[in-house]
């Protein structure tokens, strides 16, 4: 009963995503936000920011490892179900 309202929400949400992870990116690289992490402490031996940096950067690449595969079904399929091989009526 719970018919979804819109059936482009779920490639428009990935779409978002795409578009929100390099920001998040930057901004989680900034100098300013780096900052926070510059301690004398260590993590098994290895200082806060190192782990940070590549915490951060692994992320990144596993969040978009994740979103590729939905963005590249949604860059594939047509939503207006036309095709560009088909001459348009006259």
């Amino acid at each position: 009963m719970n018919a979804p309202r819109d059936p482009d929400l779920a490639r428009r949400k990935f779409n978002d995503a795409g578009l929100v992870l390099p920001i998040a990116g930057t901004f989680l690289l900034m100098p300013p936000f780096i900052r926070v992490f510059v301690t004398d402490s260590f993590i098994f031996g290895i200082p806060v920011i190192i782990v940070y940096l590549f915490s951060v950067w692994f992320a990144l690449i596993l969040v978009a490892w994740w979103l590729a595969g939905p963005l590249r079904e949604a860059m594939q399929s047509d939503p207006t179900d036309t095709s560009d091989t088909e001459p348009p009526a006259a």
